[in-house]
């Protein structure tokens, strides 16, 4: 198996979310500051997030919990004269295979997506999609019907309460 199918199979692999960063940030080449303009974040937190969206990648979607370290490796991952050791490094040299194998990587991609668009699956999908809208919909006018139609309560006494004399 090549280079190329492994960081297929990792991109794969991936939370949706997490894989998309990385795609547009090592795919499509989006720099920081356009990434941190796209989800409304200073560059500074941009930078955070994709380097938990390649430790997501890289991981295989075991979640990590942040600690103290993370900004020391948030700069690891973005310099390339930093220490080669710790998640920084890794995930810098995650970065680097990913720019490096770029074209095929989105070759691979484009050829997936089009399968998916022409398979039946995708037809399945769809088809599930519209039904759970309709069915949605259909519950809301049944609820809301049956609202409307219930009987009002009985109009119920206030209790008489005898004046205070001062």
């Amino acid at each position: 198996m090549s280079e190329v199918d492994a960081l297929f199979r990792l991109l794969n692999a991936a939370p949706p979310r997490s894989a998309e960063i990385v795609k547009r940030v090592t795919l499509a080449g989006t720099g920081f500051p356009a990434l941190a303009a796209l989800y409304g974040v200073d560059e500074a937190r941009a930078r955070v997030l994709v380097f938990r969206a390649l430790l997501d990648v890289q991981s295989g979607g075991s979640r990590r919990v942040p600690d103290q370290r993370e900004p020391v490796e948030v700069e690891a991952m973005t310099r390339a004269d930093a220490p080669s050791t710790g998640e920084g490094a890794e995930v810098r040299r995650l970065w680097a295979s990913l720019v490096e194998h770029r074209e095929g990587l989105t070759a691979l991609l484009d050829k997936a997506a089009a399968e998916f668009a022409a398979s039946p699956d995708r037809d399945r999908d769809e088809w599930l999609r519209r039904l759970a809208i309709v069915l949605v919909l259909a519950l809301t006018a049944y609820f809301w019907w049956r609202e409307q139609t219930r009987p009002l309560p009985p109009p119920q006494k206030r209790p008489a309460t005898a004046p205070v004399n001062k």
